[in-house]
């Protein structure tokens, strides 16, 4: 069945304002249902029985307004430039305290795993809120092992975790439903798989597990110290969640909580000195029980869970020398991880950005600053234990990196540590060829990207020795030209610094005032020079806004964007008399927003609420004006508008153009 053509022709926005204030059986509230009630579904229709459900009908609705409020959420399409379906209407009509408990369950398994996840948002209310989380439990009774499957075809719990400002509750039940971390190798499980399947299988586990809570991590940045305590308990996630915070989207997380990881992270260097040193004591001739005995006192001290790791490294099989080289470069292995993964942009935070431009951090500069020295600090003893390795194919070049780095964020180098980095970059350097074959490539085993980026690393490293003196900004300067020619739209593309500058030569010059206020409509941005500075430049400030406003459509003309900005900037003033409001393009002055995006200005409301009252004919005359969004018709007056509706007198003709 065809719907009704609305039964009135005023501006959604402005509707919902008025109603906002309203009783349930006042004229705007009855116009609004039946408007509701008749017309086709769209976005328009669905915010009006929006406002009527958190305004006037918010304690009793009919059972009719809040289906249709779900189903046309759960019939609409996706919307353009929307990244998730937020579900509101829904989610308000769900809450209601009429909605029956029966029609609320089957309404959530209606909804997609997205949506459902939109409905577990914080602003639900608690009976919405544990039926979302019975449904979730109940979608996720089987869990299932990770696999890069998962990542295109998610589960329930992977597609809601991924909504920003999830209820506690609904957060806490979808962790609990994800899938479960990468399975352990069990020969008696599958017989037929060998090793060596088993670990590519494991290692592509992996990966899609360390990008599952990459995504999870990014979404959920409010739940981060949550989310740390939920996988502690859980040993597959925790080394995950730790280093993605750190070194995934560390601008993202709280400052304690950023500190507490790096703290955490740098405890793991100090078992890696000492794998390093117990294990260079082996390649030198001790038994490993000669080894364990020297570093007796640094085993006692620490924890049972490191001395568990450390242990490992002692067995007899972990003593060939293939391993054993390994293991002698464990803290130089870890910093140079560190430098290039974990710790990366703790360490280079201008290398943080998003779209080429820089990202905000949580983190002050000074937190992220002494973080970075702290790590120079205490992994300045892999310098120490850094050295050549002639059978290395790759030399020192793999080194030069985390030495940048170490160099960078020490306050003060020592000069055993110069000494050091000078080894580093000569060792490299002996390994670097001096020609190169055909074709770019050289004779040695390094590639020709990597050659180049020691090189440069190599220029980079030698003055840190000295400090590089950083370069001054230059300025410009410009000019408008003659004040009794130039108009609006000439003053709203000039830089803020040069019109004020401008205007203060010009002093006293009421007509360039004049131009510069309309300027106001026409400026694609505002810094610091604000309107009513400008205004008060003016001998006349509130005649010229009066005279401004009244011709406006001779003095700014042009479409609905300058006449919507001119009334923005009126209403935005500390101060707007009734007799400039009555001015406003009728149809600009109605769209103007108020406090947010969806509601019309308060003063235009109440003022149009007064001049109506409570009478039904002037409300539906007012509905049926001349006023428009484009054409002639967009320049009606308000108050001309408001008077013949009240008076039932003739629509007034509108106010003439150039």
């Amino acid at each position: 069945m065809a719907a009704a053509e609305s039964p009135s022709s005023l501006p959604f926005d402005f509707l919902r304002t008025v109603i906002a204030q309203a009783s349930d059986d006042s004229p705007p509230t009855r116009m609004a249902i039946e408007v509701v009630r008749t017309a086709p579904p769209g976005t328009d229709r669905d915010s009006l029985a929006m406002s009527l459900l958190t305004g006037p009908l918010a304690q009793s609705a009919p059972e009719w307004l809040l289906a249709m409020a779900v189903e046309s959420d759960l019939h609409r399409g996706p919307r353009p430039h929307m990244v998730t379906d937020r579900m509101d209407l829904t989610r308000v009509a769900l809450s209601h305290q009429a909605c029956p408990d029966a029609y609320r369950v089957q309404a959530l398994q209606k909804c997609t795993a997205a949506r459902l996840g939109a409905l577990g948002r914080r602003e639900g209310s608690a009976a919405l809120i544990h039926a979302v989380v019975t449904e979730l439990h109940r979608r996720s009774k089987k869990r299932l092992i990770i696999s890069p499957e998962l990542l295109t075809d998610a589960t329930p719990a992977q597609v809601v975790l991924g909504e920003h400002g999830l209820h506690e509750a609904v957060f806490v039940a979808a962790l609990d439903c994800l899938p479960l971390g990468p399975d352990k190798h069990d020969g008696e499980e599958d017989g037929e798989e060998d090793v060596d399947a088993w670990l590519e299988r494991h290692r592509a586990a992996s990966d899609a597990w360390e990008d599952m809570w990459d995504g999870v991590l990014r979404t959920q940045t409010e739940h981060h110290r949550r989310l740390l305590a939920w996988s502690a308990k859980h040993p597959a996630a925790d080394r995950v969640v730790r280093e993605h915070l750190l070194g995934s989207l560390p601008w993202q997380v709280e400052p304690a909580l950023l500190e507490e990881v790096a703290v955490h992270n740098l405890g793991s260097f100090e078992r890696a000195v000492l794998v390093t040193r117990i294990s260079r004591s082996c390649r030198d001739g001790l038994t490993p029980a000669q080894a364990r005995e020297r570093y007796v006192d640094e085993l006692a001290a620490a924890s049972q869970e490191e001395r568990d790791y450390v242990e490992r490294f002692l067995d007899a099989e972990m003593q060939s020398e293939t391993i054993q080289t390994i293991l002698c470069r464990s803290a130089i292995d870890w910093v140079e991880r560190a430098g290039s993964q974990t710790w990366r942009f703790l360490l280079n935070p201008s290398e943080a950005q998003h779209y080429g431009r820089p990202r905000e951090w949580l983190a002050s500069e000074e937190l992220v600053a002494a973080l970075g020295t702290r790590f120079a600090t205490i992994c300045l003893a892999a310098l120490n234990l850094w050295e050549p390795e002639p059978a290395s194919r790759y030399r020192g070049a793999r080194d030069l990196g985390w030495l940048h780095a170490l160099l960078v964020q020490l306050p003060e180098v020592p000069e055993e540590a110069r000494q050091k980095a000078r080894l580093v970059v000569e060792d490299t350097r002996r390994s670097l060829p001096t020609q190169s074959g055909a074709h770019g490539y050289h004779s040695s085993h390094l590639p020709w990207e990597k050659h180049q980026r020691a090189k440069e690393l190599i220029a980079t490293i030698m003055p840190l020795v000295t400090d590089p003196v950083p370069a001054l900004p230059g300025r410009r300067t410009a000019s408008l030209g003659d004040p009794q020619t130039i108009r609006f739209k000439q003053l709203a593309n000039a830089d803020e610094d040069v019109l004020v500058a401008y205007l203060d030569r010009h002093m006293g010059n009421d007509a360039l005032i004049a131009e510069a206020l309309l300027s106001f409509a026409a400026r694609s941005y505002q810094k610091n020079l604000g309107f009513d500075d400008v205004l008060a430049r003016h001998s006349s400030p509130l005649q010229i806004l009066l005279d401004l406003t009244l011709n406006l459509r001779r003095r700014l003309g042009g479409g609905p964007e300058l006449r919507g900005s001119w009334a923005k900037i009126i209403l935005a003033r500390p101060e707007c008399p009734p007799e400039l409001l009555r001015l406003l393009p009728a149809w600009s002055a109605l769209k103007a927003r108020g406090p947010r995006y969806d509601t019309a200005h308060p003063a235009v409301a109440a003022y149009v609420s007064e001049a109506l009252g409570d009478s039904d004919a002037a409300w539906q005359r007012f509905a049926e004006s001349p006023m428009s969004h484009a054409g002639p018709g967009a320049w009606h007056r308000l108050g001309d508008l408001l008077d013949a509706a009240v008076e039932g007198a003739s629509w007034p003709t509108p106010p003439p153009g150039r």
